[in-house]
């Protein structure tokens, strides 16, 4: 009897411990999937993608017309909003307040955001875009050449790419900001005091730069390609990056489909851009001629080392405030 007594025992407790331990397995996996599941769902919370964009010019403008983003993104329950700006910088800004978040840049922007402590990332780089932009004088105006800029008047739209245009082309001329009369303005603000003739030259780009040179009204210093070779970057905010890979990636796939389309298709992207802008057609189409497709690429050492290069400039400049590491910007799908 004692025998039997200790062998059922043995079993109740052999068979305890298996309750126990599949209690405590089932617990665990129960967990696990709530823990998935949580992540799915903050996954798929964003109903909406923000996305900024310039007027005017290629790029996230073909993606806007052409609706492919949209497409996409319908299945999945998730619309698209596209916020307009006139420059990089308010871009940056939104971003740093939550209401963007995906853009297209120049060089700098991404440079002063950092230094301010806005979280971003850089998500891909362009092609070189400086042969669309120059400094530019009256057509009839005495100054001829960028050493005849010393004590004139230069027109300096703080914090885009047509500042680091401004400081390369001085330095080629060996000349510094102390030489010139710097006039900070934005950028419709800038082209508007060069119609007034309350500045005497001009940085600017396409396509305002095109439609100068057709009408003959202008003279050219020098072109962006010849002094300071330079791209634009797809911008994100470090959040929508960490928590929305897939939607990054989307979107860069997407832009690369319509950028192959346009290669193609020069003429359908000028009446496209000319339908967001007050430019006609024929200036568009002679700026796109001179400017390439700028593609859509990963973020190479080399991209990020000519980056530093603007960092380092602006800092021994002292027109931003700290240096720091670029590389550190950069997002890692």
């Amino acid at each position: 009897m004692k025998t039997r007594r200790y062998i059922l025992v043995a079993i109740a407790t052999c068979l305890l411990t298996w309750l126990l331990t599949l209690a405590g397995c089932s617990s665990h996996t129960s967990q696990r999937n709530v823990s998935e599941v949580a992540q799915t769902s903050d996954a798929s919370q964003i109903k909406v993608i923000n996305i900024g964009h310039q007027s005017g010019t290629p790029g996230l403008n073909l993606l806007k017309a052409q609706g492919l983003l949209e497409k996409r993104l319908a299945p999945e329950g998730i619309q698209v909003k596209w916020i307009s700006f006139q420059g990089g910088p308010p871009m940056m800004e939104a971003m740093a307040a939550g209401s963007v978040d995906i853009g297209n840049v120049g060089n700098l922007p991404p440079v002063f955001a950092q230094a301010g402590g806005n979280p971003i990332v850089y998500v891909a780089a362009t092609g070189s875009n400086a042969g669309a932009q120059a400094i530019i004088v009256p057509k009839d105006s005495p100054i001829k050449t960028l050493a005849d800029l010393k004590g004139k008047k230069l027109a300096i739209q703080k914090g885009t790419a047509l500042q680091y245009f401004v400081l390369k082309a001085l330095e080629s001329a060996k000349l510094t900001l102390n030489d010139i009369q710097p006039i900070y303005l934005k950028i419709p603000d800038s082209t508007t005091a060069f119609e007034g003739g309350n500045v005497d030259a001009l940085p600017i780009g396409d396509p305002y730069l095109a439609s100068k040179e057709l009408n003959d009204s202008i003279h050219v210093l020098v072109r962006g390609s010849d002094v300071a070779p330079q791209r634009a970057f797809y911008i994100a905010t470090q959040n929508f990056a960490k928590d929305h890979p897939n939607l990054v990636k989307i979107v860069l796939e997407e832009q690369s489909k319509v950028e192959d389309w346009a290669k193609a298709n020069p003429g359908e992207v000028a009446k496209l851009l000319a339908e967001q802008t007050k430019y006609k057609p024929e200036v568009l189409e002679f700026s796109l001629k001179r400017r390439p497709y700028f593609g859509v690429f990963e973020m190479k050492d080399e991209y990020i080392a000519e980056q530093q290069q603007v960092v380092d400039l602006f800092y021994s400049q002292k027109l931003i405030p700290k240096t720091f590491q670029v590389k550190d910007a950069i997002w890692k799908p």
